[in-house]
């Protein structure tokens, strides 16, 4: 009898927006859709995501993060993955990695998406203490993946729109390579001619990918926390670099053409669900599974 892969475990450590598809409600079923674990920390807790939204309700949740990890390290849990991204205040910078201490080991892969602008802004609430707060905690991660305002403010430079010039792009990963993490993926790059997309850079070897589709106009929220979650949870199964860009890629791709001609509104976020059997069918590709 063909033995059979251990499930690999992630800890992801993100808001819960209750409302708009994003962060958690996101994170939980892309990791699981990947073939992977998904436990949760909980950052904090708001009705919905604040983009487009007003009167949101929002609770910092910085006192439970520690007796959590600190439950899971009394129970003996093993983390292949640790996967952070919205934090509520840039105190929880302490309180995370004292969660790393509590449940990473030196074989635990450390993704950092640093979720605090979009659209050369911040979001509510945060300014450049958060960028800070960032920075070094991409310094202690493994994979980091910014979007493109984040990158820019992430490695110093000025935040340009669209398009992307080749120069630009390289000073960032050249900032970005200088935190020292080994995988760089960031997203939301307009290289032209109509298309969007993800550039990614494996540090250490210098290898180059990108995957991109055509632009639709306007923002899509959510799709960032789609593309963070499935890349993550393919890194930790051990996907190469190439194909979890490629499986998350398409994802994000499926989810938004979808959105595009169902006419969704656009703070309610993408319609990623009926895009999960085929993200699905990709990940047995990728690990040459076969089945229905």
């Amino acid at each position: 009898m063909e033995k059979l892969e251990r499930t690999k475990r992630i800890a992801a450590i993100h808001d819960i927006s209750g409302f708009g598809k994003c962060s958690l409600t996101v994170a939980l079923p892309v990791i699981s859709a990947t073939g992977v674990e998904c436990a949760c920390i909980p950052t904090a807790l708001l009705s919905t995501h604040t983009g487009e939204f007003t009167g949101w309700t929002r609770r910092d949740l910085t006192d439970q993060m520690l007796p959590i990890a600190r439950h899971w390290h009394s129970l003996g849990l093993r983390f292949d993955g640790v996967y952070s991204g919205y934090l509520a205040s840039c105190e929880q910078e302490r309180v995370l990695e004292e969660v790393y201490g509590l449940i990473a080991d030196e074989d635990t892969l450390i993704v950092c998406d640093p979720a605090m602008a979009d659209n050369g802004s911040y979001y509510a609430g945060f300014d450049d203490a958060m960028r800070d707060t960032f920075r070094r905690l991409c310094s202690r991660a493994d994979v980091i993946t910014p979007n493109i305002t984040e990158a820019a403010l992430l490695a110093g430079e000025d935040y340009r729109p669209a398009p992307h010039g080749r120069g630009y792009i390289e000073r960032i990963f050249e900032g970005l390579a200088a935190l020292g993490p080994r995988v760089i993926a960031v997203t939301g790059v307009h290289p032209g001619g109509g298309e969007i997309g993800t550039v990614v850079l494996e540090r250490e070897s210098g290898r180059r990918y990108s995957a991109m589709r055509p632009e639709r106009g306007g923002v899509f929220y959510g799709t960032g926390d789609i593309f963070a979650s499935a890349f993550a949870a393919l890194l930790t199964r051990g996907a190469p670099v190439s194909a979890a860009l490629e499986a998350a890629s398409s994802l994000v791709a499926d989810s938004i053409e979808r959105t595009y001609l169902d006419g969704t509104p656009r703070r309610d976020g993408v319609a990623f669900e009926l895009s999960l059997p085929a993200y699905m069918a990709r990940v047995r590709e990728v690990f040459g599974e076969h089945g229905a």
